[in-house]
């Protein structure tokens, strides 16, 4: 079901690629497959469409978490507070804030909100 999705999402994105709903959809669909390279790309497009697009920013993390980059994902956490309090997004900011303290207490963390 994932790649039928991907499909369509990337048929979107080819018509309205400037459209930061489609790629978060698309970063979704591939942290789904544990596709990490293509999250991380979708993410980070996101963020450069739309700065405060909080959730982005949890998904880049995690992908990049899981890709053994994990300097970066703390950078990218750590802006994702920084864009969720602009935006006043306080629970996102507070669940950002556990992933960052997560992988810092044990140096890798998901980035699934389950944790």
């Amino acid at each position: 079901m994932s790649q039928e999705r991907i499909a369509a999402l990337k048929g979107m994105a080819e018509t309205q690629p400037d459209e930061p709903m489609i790629w978060y959809g698309l970063a979704n669909e591939y942290v789904k497959l544990e596709n990490w390279d293509e999250a991380a790309n979708a993410s980070g497009r996101v963020i450069k469409l739309n700065a405060d697009y909080t959730s982005a920013y949890q998904l880049l993390g995690t992908a990049l978490v899981n890709l053994g980059r994990v300097e970066e994902a703390r950078r990218a956490w750590a802006e994702g507070i920084e864009a969720a309090t602009r935006t006043g997004a306080w629970k996102a900011r507070q669940h950002i804030e556990g992933l960052l303290a997560g992988s810092e207490a044990e140096g890798r963390g998901t980035g699934l909100c389950a944790e």
